[in-house]
């Protein structure tokens, strides 16, 4: 028990006391502002003009100023005053100098410095007070400067066994804080053993303050810290076995609970002990432990949950060693028992954890199957954090022999699912179901009902899938074409089921042609019957159809070149480019035609593997750093079914944004998707002498997504109307070093924009909190002026230009200058645009481009330890705030190349030593202009496996926005 404190003055301030009572009474703000105002001005007159101001009229003042400040109301003097309480002996003047300047003061102040040798002296005072007073003061305002000059003698209080436990409690506290502050701050290798040493101290509460410490240091590097365990175990062993603790420790009879819970989890920074007799040890205590979950039935709600804490730091533990069997039977036991109960949060912790669980083994995983129907009503809570980690769980626990009913209870689900799970729901029945297909009809079945159920959340990887499968295999092209016809029927068709019939019918409707319920004609009549509810995307696949139609069935060479016909002056220039060429091959030559029209090939067989196991974007999100039965993991070679619909089309704009032309630059296309792509290409230059069309459809030419005439409508690539590069023809290379060039300018400050023999356009930036310059440099590079010379800025919705006006004619080899302010009022998804029109002797000239002005030219930079970081981490979970994508770079993996563009390039703050992967990467940064007014914090991972040449970025921001926004920023620039 703590002494009573003798300096503590007896004596109230009756005139702090009628002050305040004052300003309480004020029957107006005016009245009181009045008040206020006299008050400081008497304050400041006793401190400027009365020399011999005692220590309580001292105390009086800087109290009444607290009180003024707290209220609201600037201060500008007084700092001193309060400075000077601390070189007081009383301990109540102490105390109020301390209190005022934890108030007025913060940890980057100018008058901090001045303060260092008052912390100092009072922790060298043997006054256990006065070194609290200043531990205290060192945790709320110590900076880095306070950190590094006091760091050894706080360390020496800690270690000391001259030091009292309320000292000592402060000690661990001050230099959890500090290191927190400035990671790395602690080495172990220079004070370990005394530190540790401090576990054998007999008071609880310093223990207690040790252990947040301990797990600290060991989350940063469990290296050098092993000789803790042994005495933890044995803390364990008193607490949980010998029931040796004081009894002001019990928390409605559960002993040291928290104490207990921070033992246990400083145990998972470390592999099972290796000695036979401290595994032993550790196992009685974790029976014990469990021995107590009887009791929680009956307690009281505080009761239950304290225990449960204690418990479910124990089942994380186990979970980690993985070496008891009877532990983890038990394990099993009482994770079915949390997932019955009626408390959510207990419920919720049960079926996270029991997730774990279930991936450590097959033997634990078997242990659980038992509970599955338990699992499957609880898709139907009225939560839906308790639904995303059932469907979590159920994803962990499906087997081939359990598969098609839990595929199935899934797809009776989906059909009422909120729509804030859908998307998590289809992606995992859609992996469950080729995972452990055991015919790929039943797959084929399962993704056209997923289609029908849900269309809107069904990514295009997942009908690329099917696509794929279909064509590699010939057993089940006639029952998907049978199936596919059947489902199209239906008078309400998803766009992407006419997709996937589009192509399978073009492909494999020949197989099924004979049936006079499913001739030519009627396969025609029904796609194109669907034909005017499409998109443009769509149209352009169905044309290609009706191309490959003509190819199979020379019986419906009339229907489809009158729809060719019908659509050679259509408005798009993709869907008008297709039908005048399909028009041409199918009047030319039936040898041409069949050659140009032929039957896809199969896809590379070592390209069929598919991401079995993926990471759910709403897990149970835990510290990377602590195992608990499903750590991280290096990223496999493929990710499939990464992005749904909606985000697909919500994205394009964002793509846009890396990509202004279209080229697809972002990224290769998976294999699967290149050929469904070269599947809606058209094909380019008919009136080519057939050699020369041969040659244009050499394989070489047809796989990469720049060669002639190829469309890409993969994922990465934007969907809509597509820009004059991509629509045909081989890519010009001024667009394309435009393109270059706007991407180095996303990375850099200053550049060149634009370039051709006429016009150079360069660009300076700079950048100051919410605002931005630009200094455009238009140079004329030909021999002839550019007349009529105008320049039109589009600002976007987040982003406001004011540029100034500049001379409408620019003399040969001549510049001007145009500056453009702007400022950034909250996120943005587009890029500001420029349209520069001038005039030459030939003719009037327009120019499009994109200002390479992104959210991340914002970016404030985000210092966080691995602590701070996890701890933000997991407050932000699930789509949209969350998203995952996995990306395969065109060069080999350099860890030190992404750093250099992230901190460099992309103004994010690399986090050093939070990720003890080495091929890892954590950043942050900060966003200060949200669209409510308030700064929004991101946090990176990256994840890399560079034998694999993949990586892995996961993105967690506190706007949907950003979050796809810094995906694509990422993706563009690290691949």
């Amino acid at each position: 028990m703590s002494t009573p404190n003798p300096n503590i003055a007896k004596t109230s301030m009756r005139g702090l006391t009628n002050f305040i009572s004052d300003l309480r009474n004020a029957p107006s703000k005016e009245n009181e502002e009045k008040r206020v105002t006299k008050e400081m001005a008497h304050i400041r007159k006793e401190f400027k003009e009365n020399k011999n101001i005692d220590g309580y009229a001292r105390r009086k003042y800087v109290c009444k100023l607290i009180y003024m400040y707290m209220l609201g109301y600037e201060l500008d003097f007084g700092h001193m005053e309060a400075v000077t309480l601390l070189s007081s002996t009383k301990f109540s003047e102490k105390q109020i100098g301390y209190i005022s300047i934890a108030i007025l003061l913060h940890e980057q102040h100018e008058m901090l410095p001045l303060i260092i040798n008052s912390f100092k002296e009072d922790l060298l005072a043997r006054n256990d007070y006065f070194q609290s007073l200043a531990l205290a003061a060192i945790c709320n305002i110590g900076g880095k400067e306070v950190a590094e000059f006091l760091s050894p003698l706080i360390q020496k209080l800690l270690i000391a066994n001259t030091s009292s436990p309320m000292v000592k409690k402060r000690a661990a506290l001050a230099i959890l804080r500090m290191n927190r502050k400035n990671i790395g701050f602690v080495t172990p290798d220079q004070w370990v053993e005394r530190l540790v040493s401090v576990l054998d101290d007999s008071d609880f509460g310093v223990l207690n303050s040790l252990m947040s410490l301990l797990i600290e240091l060991a989350s940063e590097n469990p290296i050098g810290w092993e000789s803790a365990i042994p005495k933890v175990i044995q803390l364990l062993k008193k607490i949980a076995i010998n029931k040796e603790f004081p009894k002001e420790y019990t928390y409605y009879h559960i002993a040291c609970p928290w104490l207990q819970v921070k033992l246990l989890k400083f145990l998972r920074y470390f592999p099972p002990p290796e000695d036979s007799q401290g595994g032993q040890v550790l196992n009685e205590i974790l029976n014990a432990i469990f021995s107590q979950s009887e009791s929680a039935k009956a307690g009281t709600v505080n009761h239950k949950n304290s225990l449960n804490a204690v418990l479910f730091e124990a089942i994380n533990l186990i979970i980690h060693l993985d070496s008891d069997p009877t532990l983890l039977k038990q394990t099993s036991s009482l994770l079915g028992r949390f997932i019955t109960v009626k408390e959510t949060n207990i419920r919720y912790l049960g079926l996270a954890t029991m997730s774990h669980f279930a991936n450590l083994s097959n033997e634990t995983s078997i242990m659980i199957k038992k509970y599955q129907d338990t699992v499957l009503l609880s898709l139907k809570d009225a939560d839906i954090s308790i639904r995303r980690r059932a469907l979590d769980l159920l994803y962990g626990m499906c087997d081939k022999n359990t598969c098609k009913h839990i595929v199935a209870e899934l797809l009776s689900y989906l059909q009422t699912a909120d729509y804030a799970i859908r998307e998590e729901l289809v992606i995992k029945i859609a992996n469950l179901a080729e995972k452990f297909a055991s015919n790929y009809s039943w797959y084929v079945d399962v993704i056209l009902q997923l289609i029908t159920t849900a269309g809107d959340f069904v990514s295009d990887d997942i009908w690329f899938r099917v696509v794929k499968i279909v064509t590699n295999h010939e057993d089940i092209q006639a029952y998907a074409a049978s199936t596919v016809f059947t489902a199209l029927q239906s008078r309400n068709c998803h766009e992407t089921l006419i997709k996937v019939g589009g192509y399978i019918l073009g492909e494999f409707g020949h197989l099924i042609a004979d049936s006079p319920q499913s001739s030519p004609l009627i396969q025609f009549n029904i796609l194109h019957s669907k034909y005017g509810t499409c998109s443009p995307s769509t149209k352009a696949l169905l044309l290609s159809t009706y191309a490959k139609f003509v190819n199979l069935f020379p019986e419906l060479t009339q229907p489809t070149q009158e729809v060719f016909k019908q659509h050679s002056n259509y408005i798009d220039a993709e869907i008008q480019q297709r039908a005048c060429e399909y028009l041409n091959l199918t009047s030319l030559n039936e040898d041409l035609m069949q050659t140009v029209l032929d039957v896809i090939p199969a896809f590379s067989e070592k390209d069929n593997s598919n991401n079995n196991n993926i990471n759910s974007s709403n897990g149970n999100s835990q510290d990377p750093r602590v195992s608990s039965g499903s750590g991280y993991h290096t990223p496999p070679p493929q990710q499939q079914y990464q992005q749904p619909v909606q985000q697909q089309q919500s994205n394009n704009n964002l793509q846009d944004l890396l990509d202004p032309f279209g080229l697809g630059l972002g990224g290769s296309p998976q294999p699967a998707q290149q050929q469904v792509a070269q599947y809606q290409q058209p094909q380019q230059q008919i009136v080519m002498q057939p050699q020369q069309i041969q040659q244009q459809q050499s394989p070489q030419e047809v796989q990469s997504p720049f060669g002639s005439g190829t469309h890409n409508f993969s994922p990465s690539s934007p969907n809509g109307p597509s820009s004059p590069i991509n629509s045909g023809g081989a890519i010009d290379p001024l667009q394309l070093k435009i393109l270059i060039s706007f991407k180095r300018l996303c990375l850099a400050s200053e550049g060149v924009l634009y370039e051709d023999n006429m016009l150079q356009v360069g660009l300076k930036s700079e950048y100051q909190g919410s605002q931005g310059r630009l200094m455009l440099y238009y140079g004329n590079s030909s021999a002839f002026p550019l007349t009529n010379f105008n320049v039109t800025f589009n600002s976007v919705s987040g982003v406001q230009l004011q540029p100034q006006s500049i001379a409408p004619v620019i003399q040969p080899k001549a510049q001007i200058q145009q500056p453009v302010t702007f400022s950034c009022t909250s996120e943005f998804t587009e890029t500001p645009t420029v349209v520069i029109n001038f005039l030459t002797p030939g003719k009037p000239i327009t120019i499009h481009l994109k200002l390479p002005i992104i959210m991340s030219k914002f970016f404030d930079p985000l210092k966080l330890n691995s602590g701070d970081f996890f701890a933000k981490w997991k407050t932000i979970s699930g789509k949209p705030l969350e998203i995952q994508e996995v990306f395969k770079p065109t060069k080999p993996v350099d860890i030190n190349q992404f750093t250099k563009v992230l901190s460099d390039g992309l103004n994010i703050t690399v986090l050093k030593g939070v990720d003890p992967n080495p091929n890892n990467i954590v950043a942050a940064c900060l966003y200060p202009f949200g669209s409510n007014g308030q700064p929004i914090q991101c946090y990176i991972r990256i994840e890399s496996n560079p034998q694999a040449n993949m990586c892995r970025v996961t993105i967690r921001t506190q706007s949907a926005v950003l979050t796809n926004t810094l995906k694509s920023l990422l993706i563009a620039h690290l691949q």
